[in-house]
């Protein structure tokens, strides 16, 4: 994975303290059929809050994989997290044999790994005949979309040059080999306190701030106190734009 920033572990869960895991390993586990005989691979895990939710949800076998030996030793002491099998290394170069999982699941990480075609035929080396891969990302319509964007509209080329377009993603997998697709557009009714897009702004605690200058980045906070002083105590309309990529090897 092509580690171009580097999220702190001291902060790294204070940048998805909004997503709504439960939904998402519930969707996973009914889509990939999962229950306790299954084996899972929450690939570019972090700190595990998908892998743990995963144990806890499915009581499956599951091995969190993440490039961060940092990041993973914060997943260690997490509630569930002895129950983890955590694993050091890269989508590029899977640690584990042929025809072992049921599911491998990638939240928000595809567009980080840098040989993406070598990634998917990794993911599809490891998963059992009609096990799937599912890569849970935002489609180009969906970025454009967010919320965040109308604050720091700078960032916006960048990210649709960072993430795949579905079609994009989909011919890769294709290529590695996976037989069929189900994409499955979401989006959940979701409110932000306007203190929350500043910190993670401020702290730069999402990619997309990583390559705005200092300057833009102040410029946007300036806008959401602006926002923050004209609907005092109103949070932000900030809806959950999700896609979900389901192949089936």
């Amino acid at each position: 994975m092509d580690l171009y920033f580097h999220y702190p572990a001291s902060e790294y869960d204070k940048g998805r303290a909004y997503e709504n895991v439960p939904f998402w390993v519930e969707e996973v586990i009914r889509m990939a059929s999962l229950n306790a005989r299954s084996s899972i691979l929450d690939l570019g895990c972090g700190t595990g809050n998908y892998a743990i939710e995963l144990k806890r949800k499915s009581r499956a076998l599951v091995y969190g994989l993440d490039p961060s030996d940092e990041l993973i030793e914060v997943g260690r002491k997490k509630e569930l997290g002895d129950k983890i099998n955590w694993c050091v290394g890269v989508a590029e170069a899977l640690p584990f044999a042929s025809d072992v999982f049921g599911c491998v699941f990638a939240s928000q990480v595809w567009h980080h790994i840098k040989d993406k075609q070598k990634a998917a035929e990794e993911c599809y080396r490891v998963l059992k005949c009609g096990a799937p891969l599912i890569v849970k990302t935002f489609s180009h319509e969906q970025l454009m979309r967010m919320k965040i964007f109308e604050f720091f509209p700078e960032t916006l080329p960048h990210q649709l040059e960072v993430f795949p377009s579905i079609n994009e993603l989909t011919d890769c997998l294709e290529r590695a080999g996976f037989a069929s697709f189900d994409v499955c557009p979401y989006q959940l009714e979701r409110y932000f306190p306007p203190v929350h897009f500043i910190e993670a702004a401020q702290k730069r605690l999402w990619s997309l701030f990583k390559t705005l200058s200092d300057d833009r980045l102040k410029a946007g906070v300036k806008k959401l106190r602006s926002y923050m002083n004209e609907h005092p105590n109103t949070p932000l309309e900030s809806d959950e734009l999700v896609t979900l990529v389901i192949a089936w090897k």
